[in-house]
């Protein structure tokens, strides 16, 4: 989360300065840059994208109940939450 913040920032503020704010390295925060993402942050991402496709074709007019039933009839693996 802090690392995330600090990419966000750094266009107005130094890393330096950022990382000694929030008590990280800054090696630490370079080690995290270059990381690749995780399986699971990569299937997260072509689950979101999926979902926007699935917005979209309806010309935005799917909610949340519709675009449920459509990754189930796809077959995704979703559980339905509250």
């Amino acid at each position: 989360m802090k690392y995330r913040f600090i990419a966000k920032q750094q266009q107005q503020y130094s890393v330096g300065r950022l990382c000694v704010m929030l008590r990280i390295s800054r090696s630490g925060y370079y080690v995290w840059k270059r990381r690749q993402p995780s399986q699971r942050e990569q299937n997260n991402q072509a689950l979101i994208d999926h979902i926007r496709r699935i917005y979209k074709l309806s010309r935005k007019t799917y909610g949340s109940p519709r675009v449920y039933a459509q990754l189930k009839k796809q077959g995704y693996p979703c559980i339905k939450s509250g």
